[in-house]
């Protein structure tokens, strides 16, 4: 009985998934660097969307999508063999955006170090754009104030049902006239994105902070603690638009450092937007300086299958 040659795409077999992370993973730092996820991945390989293309029982191509807290899922770009036409690519980032779309997923993001022309053409081609070109940037303790910072302005713990939609607002206010990442405005709901800071490194309460002056919410800071990577990160900071241009946004990243050393971490780092000038002259000015780049592509799938229905 002959053989079927056509092109089947789905979820990868348990024996072959190890060799399809390899495919995809060769070589690529992000992965041990960036997301650490190597280890886990085959355990959790049905939640993680990985999938494969298939002629007969040949694994010739893969990609794989994880989803994250905040309607969010990351994707790393497909990779098949040599003599596999385009086509086979292009289906495999077809058949991973119906799969999040499917989970109820808002956005799908790739974050690459080094984007090839290739996976540029394959992503774009599929509906992804470049969102941001992405710093790193980290400071030690060596940059950190002696004590807590004299300001004017007053951090207030968060205090979850308490104050959250006090919270909500001010996050939102402070979206308005962004320079970090603006093609995002409006692509996912508010609590949406505070999913996604929950999730990120140990959530502390103590450490998600409305920041205030005279009485009146102005800010917000919130600070992650990463245990396993002995660090700090800075999740977000932002000041609403009638409260930018007093030098407050530098108070605002000392604070962050203060809450860094209290906690005995010796580094803090912080993701922003290349093109953001005003951040970054503020992380510059406190200590910060880049260790890493990367290039963001995001692709809507809201929109992506609202155009098609």
């Amino acid at each position: 009985m002959p053989q079927d040659y056509s092109l089947k795409i789905g979820p990868a077999d348990e024996r072959t998934a190890a060799k399809s992370l390899e495919r995809i993973f060769g070589g690529v730092r992000e992965v041990d660097s960036h997301l650490r996820v190597r280890s886990r991945l085959v355990d959790e390989m049905p939640r993680n969307g990985l999938l494969e293309a298939r002629r007969s029982d040949r694994v010739v191509g893969a990609i794989l999508s994880i989803a994250q807290p905040g309607k969010k899922g990351l994707v790393w770009p497909p990779r098949v063999d040599e003599k596999e036409p385009p086509e086979t690519a292009d289906r495999l980032l077809k058949a991973a955006a119906q799969q999040m779309a499917s989970a109820k997923l808002s956005l799908a993001c790739a974050v690459l170090a080094s984007p090839s022309d290739e996976d540029d053409r394959r992503l774009r081609a599929q509906g992804y754009d470049i969102v941001a070109n992405v710093l790193y940037l980290v400071c030690d303790d060596r940059a950190f104030p002696p004590g807590r910072p004299e300001s004017p302005l007053d951090f207030e713990p968060y205090g979850e049902e308490s104050n959250h939609a006090r919270l909500a607002n001010i996050i939102e206010a402070t979206y308005e006239g962004t320079q970090d990442c603006p093609q995002l405005s409006g692509e996912r709901e508010v609590e949406d994105v505070l999913a996604e800071y929950r999730q990120t490194g140990e959530f502390r309460p103590e450490h998600w902070l409305l920041v205030r002056h005279r009485k009146v919410d102005v800010g917000c800071l919130i600070v992650a603690e990463h245990p396993e990577h002995g660090c700090c990160e800075l999740v977000y900071m932002g000041l609403a638009l009638p409260a930018r241009g007093h030098g407050w946004g530098k108070l605002i990243a000392q604070h962050a450092q203060w809450l860094t050393s209290r906690v005995g971490r010796e580094q803090l780092v912080v993701a922003v937007d290349a093109a953001n000038d005003p951040a970054i002259s503020v992380y510059a000015s406190v200590g910060f300086h880049v260790w890493d780049r990367r290039t963001v592509y995001v692709c809507s799938l809201r929109k992506k299958f609202e155009e098609r229905s």
